[in-house]
């Protein structure tokens, strides 16, 4: 079979046609009802003149009929866009201007006034999704786009990363088979799809025969809202980037959730402390997963135990299909035990930046290990180091490598040893050099219990494992720490402070 989504999910729906496809308060929608309204997506959008490798831009909230454009596009032969209705509007014009953008799919285009008037648009709330119409399914290369996500860029705006259909579902087939998914399974969509996690918490269970749980956008901010649509729609499977794990975690509620049996971490490092603080109110399986979105959502993957003498938890192995080099700055491999920059390469890797030629060279180089010349690999800018067991440890960006009076510093190193403390439940670390010459780090923590908040005992803890110039100048105790959309903690808004 060809390596597209929808042919895998079009296989499935002809297996198990009345089965449960979506979930969600408002109802469920069977695998034969979803596809009916994907086909009648997909038609108007052929009909419309939409070709093959077309980019249809989607801004929408999460609900059944998101997914159903979402297939429908895919159908259709074109590439989904996420255009994430929380994000500024400059910045969504930006990314519909990029990536040369055919149309716009959205339910509600009263609050899209930036959106160009010569761009397409096809309002969902006019299509009569009834209406009975014939099959369609697009048979592409699977090295057609299946979608471009945008990602922070440090030129200030953000960079369009173009993925295909063969890595995507490389990618869902393993997760398939590694995590034995079936019938029964239920996978929680908490991310909105602007985040590639979301490509796995929707087109995962759809194409295994299970059920996507959909929830409100609010829920996931509640821990007991979240708790409660877990146990009411029987979730056995759900992702969480470590500072949302860690306000469950404190919440001491996950014991209610008995249907859970994995509970995926990524995105940010993951603290030993965290998983043993999880394993004690959680029975199922707990996993690390690591990767850029260049590569295909996550390039590897670690089963995490409570109570190992470690500080913070590995990202694993590789992924199949994924290769990994730890590389000097001469790009040669590292020994053993060493710190190398982390190059991928394999069957995982994007097409490169919509748009953006030079940036796609910059950062993926022709791979020097392959025999094939024409094969990159990626430079992901995180710092790696392996153990003699092939098992990887990640040890922080390049660029959060800071050198302060002459020492250079990690700053995840020593956020790392604050989120060991008993006493600090988050922690982040930023250097404030509005001075230039009398730069200095500052820390910022939410405690474990706000009533024992002593800030001289953490102090004298950090002291005992870092040297003197990795200790924070000033500290700062917050009941929260802000964070960006995808739950990860804003440093530029700690920057701030």
């Amino acid at each position: 079979m060809l390596k597209l989504i929808h042919h895998y999910f079009v296989e499935q729906k002809n297996n198990t046609p009345d089965a449960i496809a979506l979930r969600s308060d408002s109802g469920s929608m069977t695998y034969r009802q979803l596809d009916q309204r994907a086909n009648i997506i997909s038609q108007i959008l052929i009909n419309g003149g939409i070709q093959s490798g077309d980019v249809i831009g989607v801004y929408m909230n999460r609900g059944e009929n998101l997914v159903a454009v979402l297939l429908g596009i895919l159908k259709a032969g074109a590439c989904y866009l996420p255009l994430d209705p929380y994000y500024p509007e400059e910045r969504l014009a930006y990314m519909v201007n990029r990536a040369n953008t055919t149309l716009v799919v959205s339910d509600n285009f009263e609050e899209m006034d930036w959106l160009n008037s010569d761009c397409l648009r096809l309002d969902v709330n006019q299509v009569d999704f009834t209406l009975p119409v014939a099959p369609t399914l697009s048979y592409l290369d699977e090295d057609a786009m299946c979608y471009v996500i945008f990602t922070s860029g440090s030129s200030g705006n953000p960079k369009g990363v173009m993925l295909s259909h063969r890595t995507v579902v490389n990618y869902l087939l393993w997760m398939k088979s590694e995590f034995e998914l079936s019938e029964n399974s239920r996978i929680l969509n908490l991310s909105t799809i602007s985040f590639d996690v979301s490509v796995w918490e929707i087109f995962l269970p759809l194409i295994s025969g299970g059920s996507c749980v959909l929830i409100a956008e609010e829920t996931k901010y509640d821990p007991v809202l979240l708790v409660e649509s877990v146990r009411r729609h029987q979730v056995t499977m759900a992702q969480f980037v470590p500072t949302s794990l860690r306000t469950l975690v404190d919440s001491n509620i996950l014991q209610q959730c008995s249907s859970l049996e994995h509970i995926f971490s990524g995105g940010e490092a993951l603290s030993q402390r965290l998983v043993d603080e999880l394993a004690a109110q959680f029975s199922g399986k707990i996993h690390n997963l690591y990767g850029p979105t260049e590569a295909t959502i996550f390039s590897c993957h670690w089963r995490c135990l409570p109570n190992l003498n470690e500080t913070m938890v590995p990202i694993g192995k590789p992924v199949p299909y994924a290769q990994i080099y730890l590389l000097d700055d001469n790009l040669q491999e590292v020994a053993i035990g060493e710190c190398g920059e982390l190059y991928l390469a394999g069957d995982t890797l994007a097409k490169g930046y919509i748009g953006q030629q030079e940036l796609t060279e910059e950062r993926f180089l022709p791979n020097p290990f392959a025999q094939d010349p024409r094969q990159k690999m990626y430079r992901t800018g995180d710092l790696v180091s392996m153990r003699e067991d092939g098992v990887l440890l990640f040890h922080g960006r390049a660029d959060y490598q800071v050198k302060l009076r002459g020492h250079r510093i990690e700053l995840t190193e020593i956020e790392a040893q604050l989120q060991a403390l008993p006493n600090i439940s988050l922690a982040a670390v930023i250097v404030d050099d509005t001075n230039k010459t009398s730069p200095y780090l500052k820390a910022f923590y939410t405690p474990t219990n706000k009533d024992i908040d002593d800030l001289q005992t953490i102090k004298e803890a950090l002291a005992k494992v870092l040297p003197y110039y990795m200790q924070p100048s000033r500290y700062y105790s917050f009941d929260s720490l802000p964070t960006l959309p995808n739950g990860k903690i804003n440093k530029n808004a700690l920057s701030l402070i």
